[in-house]
């Protein structure tokens, strides 16, 4: 992905579809996690694409690496109307999440910010995993519940950041107004791995200024609560914790702890 990543930077990143600071971030670290592709021959879809910025990111990196864009790049979205990127096609997708595309057809599949606003959040993950090639890397990025300003805000009001109570009546899945299912770092990975996923990770884009101060004021509470379910965990349930640790241990760790974003990426086995 270097030479990809290096020719999107000498391209610049300011044409084509705006967007806010945060969603930049999380489309930049989505890039820098996708593995070595081999271009001339390897597809990415992005599976709920929106207006096109992540795509319209590699667009103008293949463009510059002297590839045609529309060869090595596919997106789906509820609104396809609404996809901005010139020479690219954006198919329709399902209200569930389901994409129009063959089993086993791309090297690389990503869904930024989508898996909040559908229904079933398992069946989404099984969904990209038939899209997968063996051996393909798919990324799924959403609004992290576990930042500590969202864990403060949950405990205030009942509601993680970017989750409230919604209008009954209608409701646009494009926005936050759209966003129906908190889905928390460790239920992503699970849905992964039930999905067949191996090889799961969790990242994050940006770390947060309030989630830090928040951090600050409660790190003895926070440090003891981890070290309580660690041992109770490795005491009563060790199976349970050597299965899970991986995961728990990210979930504590200080990006997921501070990052705004919550970004898991998996493999489909060979």
């Amino acid at each position: 992905m270097t030479r990809l990543l290096d020719a999107l930077d000498a391209a610049g990143s300011e044409s084509g579809p705006a967007t806010s600071r945060s969603a930049v971030a999380t489309n930049r670290r989505v890039a820098e996690l996708l593995p070595e592709l081999d271009w001339s021959s390897a597809r990415l879809v992005d599976v709920g694409a929106g207006r096109g910025y992540f795509l319209g990111l590699l667009a103008r990196g293949l463009s510059g690496l002297g590839l045609s864009p529309a060869a090595h790049l596919s997106a789906c979205d509820l609104f396809p109307a609404d996809f901005e990127v010139q020479g690219l096609r954006c198919a329709q997708a399902g209200d569930n999440g389901s994409a129009p595309f063959p089993d086993q057809a791309f090297d690389a599949v990503v869904s930024i910010e989508v898996i909040e606003h559908l229904e079933n959040s398992f069946q989404f993950l099984r969904e990209l995993y038939r899209l997968a090639k063996p051996g393909a890397t798919v990324i799924v990025t959403t609004p992290n519940t576990l930042h500590l300003q969202s864990r403060l805000r949950t405990l205030v009001f009942g509601f993680p950041t970017l989750f409230d109570p919604l209008p009954l009546a209608e409701s646009d899945p494009r926005f936050t107004s759209g966003h129906i299912l908190p889905i928390s770092p460790y239920f992503l990975c699970l849905a992964a791995y039930r999905a067949g996923f191996t090889e799961i990770e969790l990242f994050t884009d940006r770390r947060k200024t309030g989630a830090a101060l928040v951090g600050l004021l409660l790190a003895p509470l926070l440090l003891l609560g981890s070290l309580y379910h660690r041992l109770r965990l490795t005491q009563r349930h060790p199976q349970k914790w050597a299965q899970n640790k991986s995961w728990l241990k990210a979930q504590d760790g200080l990006d997921l702890l501070l990052g705004r974003t919550a970004i898991l990426r998996a493999r489909r086995p060979l």
